[in-house]
C-alpha cells in the first residue's frame, strides 16, 4: 500500500499501472475515473469525490431559482469526468445546461468567454487547476463578465483563499485588485471542514499526542496538509486491521513478506482500506468501495477576501441548512438570474373596455327585446300591421344575433383550448353574418313588395301576389347562403389557433430579475379562409346593392306609412361609412388588441342600432300618439305616381281654345287614372290586409 498522487490527471494514469502490480493506491485525487474499479481495482480514495459536491451545486442552484448553467473546463480526463458526472445529476434533476466550454488552449480563453456570452450563460461552473483558474478569472474580468449579472463557481479543490497573492505574470495583463472584483462573491463547495473540536480526535481508539495538539492548531486555515495527514493515518489503520486477514491467508503472511505478483495480499489489504472508519482532522473519513463518504458540504462564498460559509448542505436528507453566523450577499442586494426570462403572455382585452361595450351590447338588446315585444304584442294594430310584423320581428332577430356576436368576440379565450377558440371564431362570424342577413334582408323584401305593388300593379296594371311567406322566404333563402358558406368551411378548410408575437417588454415590477413579457395574439387562420371571407363579403355586398337599388326605385312613392326608402338609405350610408372607417383604423392600429376589439364591435353596436331605431321608432311614435282609427293610408302629390294640373293662358282665343281642349283631356285622362289608382289601392289593401 503506497500513497498516490495528489493530482487526478496524473491518479490517473499512475493508479492504473500500479494496479498491475497489486500496489493498493491511497491518494486525494478526487476524479469520478478513479472510481471505476474495473479500471483502478486497488485505488482507494480519501479526498471526497465530486458526487456530494454535484448533488450540492444542483441543489444549491435550485435553491436560488437557477435552471439555466454553463460549464468551462480545462480539456483533460479528470475535468471531463468531472462534467459527465455533473450532467447526469443535472439531466435528473431537471436543469438544462446552456453551454459548455472544453478549453484546450488558455491562450484562447476569451473566445470561449464569448462564446458562453452568446449563449447568455449566467451561473458558470469552472474546471481548471489554480493557474488556468486564474487566467480565466482575469480574461473574465476584461470580457466583462462579473458583477450583478454573472455567478462564478469556484472549482471543486478551491478550499482556501487561493486567489490572494496571485503571481503577475500568471494573471497579467490583469491586477491583483482585477481578480479581487472577479473573485468577490465567487460560491465554493468545499466537501470537508476542520473538525472544531480537537479533541474529538479519535484514530479508532487512538488519540494524538499532547504535543500535536499545538501542530494542529496552527493548521489555519486547513490545507492539503490536513487531507494528506488523515490518508496517512488511514493508510495505517487499513494496515493494521488487514494483519489478522493476512494470517488466514493459505500459507499466512505478514507486511513484511509484500511481493508485487502477490495479488491475494493485495485484497485483503484492499479490503481493510475499505472498513476504515476515524475521526480525523477534516471530520469523519468513512471509506466505502474505495471512496471516502461525506455527510456535508459546505457552501462558502467570497466575501471581502475572505471565505464565508454561508450553507451547509447535508447530504443524507439533501437538505440545505443556513448559516447562523453569515449570511450570503449579492451585488446589487439580490440574487442574480440564470439569464432574461422571457414569459408568454397573451394579450387580453382590458375589462374597461370590455364592460364598456359589453354594457352598450346590453342597452341595443334590451331595446331589440323591447321592440320585438311590442312588434308582436300590437301586430293587430294598424301603425304595427302597415310594415308586416313577421318582416319586422326577422328584422330585430337579426339586429340581437347581431349584438350577441359582440359578446362571443370579447369573450375571454385565455384558458380556453385551441378547439374552443376555433368554435369561438366561427361562432363569430356565423352570428354576423346571419344577423346581417336577416336584418337586412327582412327590410329589404318588405321594401321589394311596395316596390313591386306600385310597379307592376299600377303602372303596369298587373295584380301583385306577395304574401309574407314568401318574402320570409327569400330572406330565408339569404340566411341559407350564408349557413352553406360556413358548412363548407368549415368541412374543407381546417382551422388553426396561430400567433403573433411582439416585441419582449422588460417587466418593471421586478426589474433585476430581467423577466421580459412577450405579448401575443391568439388567431384563428385557415389556408383558404380568403376565399370564404371574400364569399361572404359578396354575398353581403349584393344584398346592400340590392337595398339600395329598391330605396332609390321607391323614393317617390308618397304613403309615408309604407316608404322605408329613406330610412334605407340611410341605413346603408351608416354601414357604408362605418367600413370606411373602421378598415383603415383597424389596419393602422393591429397591434392593439383592445383597439381591434373595440372597432369593429364599436361599429356592429353602432350600425345596427341606428338601422334598429331608423325603422322601429317611427312605428313606435306612431303607434303611441296616433289612434288606430285615425291610422290611415294617405296618398299625397308626388313625382311619378301623383297628377299636376297646370293652369295654362293664351295671348290668342284659337290658342285658347286648343289649350282649353288639351285641359279637358288631361282633366279626362287624370280622373281615369285616379280611378285606376283607388282599385289598384283596394287591390293593395287587400296584399297587405289593411283595412282602408
Amino acid at each position: 500500500m503506497t500513497w498516490g498522487p495528489v493530482v487526478s490527471r496524473e491518479a490517473i494514469v499512475v493508479n492504473q499501472v500500479a494496479a498491475r502490480y497489486n500496489i493498493v493506491q491511497v491518494g486525494l485525487a478526487s476524479s469520478n475515473t478513479l472510481s471505476n474499479r474495473s479500471v483502478y481495482p486497488y485505488t482507494v480514495q480519501t479526498f471526497p469525490t465530486g458526487r456530494a459536491v454535484n448533488e450540492a451545486m444542483v441543489e444549491f442552484s435550485k435553491q436560488m431559482g437557477w435552471t439555466r448553467v454553463a460549464f468551462i473546463h480545462e480539456e483533460i480526463e479528470s475535468f471531463r469526468q468531472i462534467i459527465a458526472v455533473f450532467l447526469e445529476v443535472l439531466e435528473r434533476e431537471g436543469l438544462q445546461l446552456v453551454a459548455s466550454e472544453g478549453v484546450k488552449d488558455v491562450s484562447l480563453m476569451d473566445v470561449h468567454l464569448q462564446n458562453l456570452k452568446r449563449q447568455d450563460a449566467r451561473i458558470i461552473f469552472t474546471g481548471f487547476n489554480k493557474a488556468e483558474t486564474l487566467k480565466l478569472v482575469c480574461q473574465a474580468y476584461l470580457s466583462g463578465m462579473y458583477g450583478a449579472k454573472y455567478v462564478w463557481i469556484a472549482p471543486s479543490w478551491a478550499t482556501t483563499v487561493w486567489w490572494l497573492d496571485a503571481s503577475p505574470s500568471v494573471i497579467h495583463p490583469c491586477t491583483q485588485q482585477d481578480i479581487d472584483n472577479v473573485v468577490e462573491f465567487m460560491i465554493h463547495f468545499n466537501i470537508n471542514q476542520r473538525q472544531s473540536d480537537l479533541h474529538k480526535l479519535d484514530y479508532n481508539g487512538v488519540k494524538p499526542l499532547p504535543s500535536q495538539y499545538d501542530y494542529f492548531n496552527s493548521m489555519q486555515p486547513i490545507s492539503n496538509i490536513a487531507y494528506t495527514y488523515d490518508g496517512i493515518i488511514a493508510i495505517a489503520l487499513a494496515l493494521n486491521k488487514s494483519l489478522p486477514g493476512l494470517q488466514r491467508l493459505d500459507p499466512p503472511r505478514s507486511l513484511e513478506e509484500f511481493s508485487y505478483s502477490d495479488s491475494e495480499m493485495a485484497e485483503v489489504i484492499l479490503r481493510s482500506a475499505d472498513d476504515v472508519d476515524f475521526i480525523g482532522l477534516v471530520g469523519r473519513v468513512l471509506i466505502t468501495n474505495g471512496q471516502r463518504r461525506t455527510d456535508k458540504v459546505y457552501i462558502d462564498q467570497a466575501q471581502s477576501g475572505a471565505l464565508v460559509p454561508v450553507m451547509t448542505f447535508e447530504t443524507q436528507t439533501r437538505r440545505l441548512v443556513t448559516s447562523l453566523d453569515s449570511t450570503i450577499k449579492w451585488q446589487g442586494g439580490f440574487i442574480p438570474v440564470d439569464g432574461t426570462t422571457k414569459r408568454t403572455v397573451i394579450l387580453q382585452v382590458s375589462w374597461a373596455v370590455r364592460a364598456t361595450i359589453f354594457s352598450l351590447a346590453g342597452v341595443g338588446i334590451i331595446m331589440g327585446l323591447a321592440f320585438l315585444y311590442l312588434n308582436i304584442r300590437y301586430k293587430g294594430k294598424r301603425a304595427i300591421k302597415l310594415s308586416s310584423p313577421p318582416l319586422g320581428n326577422l328584422t330585430l332577430i337579426g339586429s340581437l344575433l347581431l349584438y350577441a356576436s359582440v359578446f362571443a368576440s370579447g369573450w375571454d379565450d385565455t384558458d380556453l383550448s385551441d378547439t374552443a377558440i376555433v368554435f369561438k371564431c366561427h361562432l363569430e362570424r356565423i352570428l354576423i353574418s346571419l344577423g346581417l342577413s336577416l336584418s337586412f334582408g327582412s327590410i329589404f323584401m318588405k321594401t321589394y313588395r311596395i316596390h313591386a305593388i306600385f310597379t307592376l300593379a299600377v303602372k303596369r296594371l298587373k295584380h301583385i301576389d306577395l304574401p309574407d311567406w314568401k318574402l320570409i322566404s327569400g330572406v330565408a333563402l339569404t340566411a341559407a347562403v350564408d349557413c352553406a358558406i360556413f358548412t363548407l368551411w368549415v368541412a374543407l378548410d381546417s382551422t388553426t389557433v396561430e400567433s403573433r408575437s411582439f416585441e419582449p417588454k422588460l417587466n418593471m415590477t421586478e426589474p433585476e430579475k430581467e423577466l421580459f413579457d412577450v405579448p401575443v395574439i391568439r388567431y384563428c387562420d385557415s389556408a383558404h379562409a380568403q376565399y370564404f371571407i371574400i364569399a361572404i363579403y359578396g354575398v353581403k355586398g349584393i344584398l346592400l346593392t340590392f337595398g339600395l337599388f329598391l330605396a332609390w326605385e321607391t323614393r317617390n312613392i308618397a304613403i309615408s306609412q309604407l316608404n322605408d326608402s329613406k330610412y334605407i338609405a340611410a341605413s346603408v350610408y351608416v354601414v357604408c361609412l362605418t367600413i370606411v372607417l373602421t378598415v383603415p383604423t383597424m389596419t393602422l392600429l393591429a397591434d392593439d388588441v383592445n383597439m381591434t376589439f373595440a372597432i369593429p364591435v364599436v361599429a356592429i353596436v353602432v350600425v345596427n342600432t341606428t338601422v334598429m331605431c331608423l325603422n322601429f321608432i317611427p312605428k313606435v311614435y306612431l303607434l303611441v300618439s296616433v289612434d288606430d282609427k285615425d291610422v290611415r293610408i294617405s296618398i299625397m302629390q308626388s313625382m311619378g305616381y301623383g297628377g299636376e294640373t297646370t293652369g295654362i293662358g293664351s295671348s290668342s282665343g284659337s290658342q285658347a281654345d286648343r289649350t282649353d281642349k288639351l285641359s279637358k283631356q288631361r282633366s279626362m285622362v287624370m280622373q281615369m287614372v285616379l280611378e285606376q289608382l283607388c282599385r289598384h289601392l283596394q287591390r293593395l289593401q287587400h296584399a297587405m290586409s289593411v283595412p282602408m
